[in-house]
């Protein structure tokens, strides 16, 4: 069926907003895959992200196949504390939580690429429910086994059908002498952020320390 595209601004979340400038935000209908390579890095893209949905009156879900989530981490974000939690821990079980979370959600996937399951199918049923119910959703993996010479290898690898996200991205940070920088190689992004695909390096000194005391 053909759609004309609406004009309208859509409303969107911020997966960390010192990264707004270069992918924008996570639109509604929209689905990430992010890999970290380290903790801290992990832990800004997750409660940065839920923290921007319940600011701006979104509802937010957090699925993972393991008791990750911390309140006392998300309250150094926000006060809110309205989020959702679930175990996951195949491809149907994912889905099935999809079907029952309010449109136009942030659903935030922890180590989706160890949930069982996860084939070519699957991941365009996933699809289809993003576009139906407009949610943002973000498929994560935290990871320090990562060919950083084949990243769009690991991608395929991890996320088996890449091409279905509007946005891929790897992520991690290093620190020197008390200072901290976010490193970012961006492989997609929306059409709208092109320029931004490549290499990045921003400051996070104020957001590192949120998490480090």
């Amino acid at each position: 069926m053909f759609f004309k595209p609406d004009d309208d601004e859509t409303r969107g979340v911020e997966l960390i907003d010192e990264l707004t400038q270069l992918i924008g935000p996570l639109e509604e209908g929209s689905m990430a895959a992010v890999v970290t390579i380290d903790a801290l890095s992990y832990a800004i893209l997750q409660y940065s992200s839920i923290a921007s949905a319940l600011n701006s009156e979104l509802p937010a879900y957090h699925l993972a196949p393991a008791n990750s989530f911390s309140l006392k981490l998300l309250s150094r974000l926000t006060e809110k504390r309205d989020i959702l939690l679930a175990r996951i821990y195949s491809m149907e079980n994912l889905l099935n939580a999809l079907k029952t979370v309010e449109n136009s959600s942030l659903v935030f996937v922890s180590d989706f690429p160890v949930l069982t399951g996860i084939t070519s199918e699957g991941m365009l049923d996933l699809r289809k429910i993003v576009d139906d119910k407009s949610l943002m959703l973000v498929l994560s993996h935290n990871t320090l086994e990562l060919n950083e010479l084949d990243l769009t290898g690991e991608f395929r690898r991890l996320f088996v059908l890449p091409e279905l996200f509007e946005l891929l991205m790897v992520m991690r940070t290093n620190s020197y002498r008390g200072h901290y920088r976010l490193n970012i190689s961006i492989l997609k992004a929306p059409a709208e952020f092109i320029k931004s695909i490549g290499e990045h390096s921003i400051p996070i000194d104020s957001k590192a320390k949120l998490f480090l005391v």
